[in-house]
């Protein structure tokens, strides 16, 4: 099975006026994060309202391990961005630096972001759905923790032969990307089974990612 997509920080090779960004471009290609860092800098001091430059200095903070200052400052790119690529590239790189640190729910949010803005990104897409994931699998761990302590509350039914093989059938459908189809057949048999019950986080996943989906088809 495939794992996250954490590799990929999509970087702008662009040809800048700017001689700072140009060399800053250079030290980053050759793998000279400090050097880039400082010359991206320097290159601000020129044309500080430059998102272009700015988002290349978030991908050099987080090669740095920066982290903080690396999300703040695509953050700043973002919102002095005049077009829509830099904007949903923003997205994606901070949700994919959260995502890193298993920072699952605001990476979620950022991952959900570039998706809607440029649907036919793969990477997004997958990002997006495996970030989703995590995030209800932590939150799913966040409540066992506070039912542990919390006795009086009962644990969710067991899920019925019947359940079990229609969440198989599910993920088969999952696996194909047809989600919507996963998402009514799951819906249906809850329907007739309460123990269906026991899936709701997966069906809680597959649903927002056809929602996601379904905005992509319009």
């Amino acid at each position: 099975m495939k794992v996250f997509i954490g590799h990929i920080l999509l970087f702008l090779l662009i040809g800048f006026s700017n001689p700072e960004a140009r060399k800053g471009n250079e030290s980053y290609k050759n793998g000279d994060y400090e050097a880039a860092k400082e010359w991206y800098y320097q290159a601000l001091e020129k044309d500080p309202e430059d998102a272009e430059i700015l988002f290349n200095l978030g991908n050099t903070l987080y090669e740095l391990g920066e982290i903080e200052e690396s999300i703040k400052v695509f953050m700043q790119a973002q919102s002095i961005a005049e077009g829509s690529d830099i904007q949903s590239r923003a997205d994606y790189n901070i949700g994919t630096v959260l995502a890193k640190t298993e920072q699952w729910k605001p990476a979620v949010k950022h991952l959900r972001a570039a998706l809607e803005q440029n649907f036919n990104d793969a990477d997004a897409q997958y990002n997006y759905e495996l970030a989703l994931r995590k995030a209800q699998e932590q939150e799913e761990q966040e409540q066992q923790q506070q039912n542990d302590q919390n006795q009086e509350q009962e644990p969710p039914p067991n899920p019925s032969a019947y359940a079990m093989a229609v969440k198989e059938q599910a993920d088969a459908l999952v696996s194909q990307s047809r989600y919507s189809a996963a998402q009514k057949l799951m819906q249906e048999a809850l329907e007739v089974d309460e123990t269906v019950r026991y899936y709701e986080s997966f069906m809680n996943r597959i649903g927002s990612v056809n929602e996601i989906d379904q905005k992509g088809g319009n």
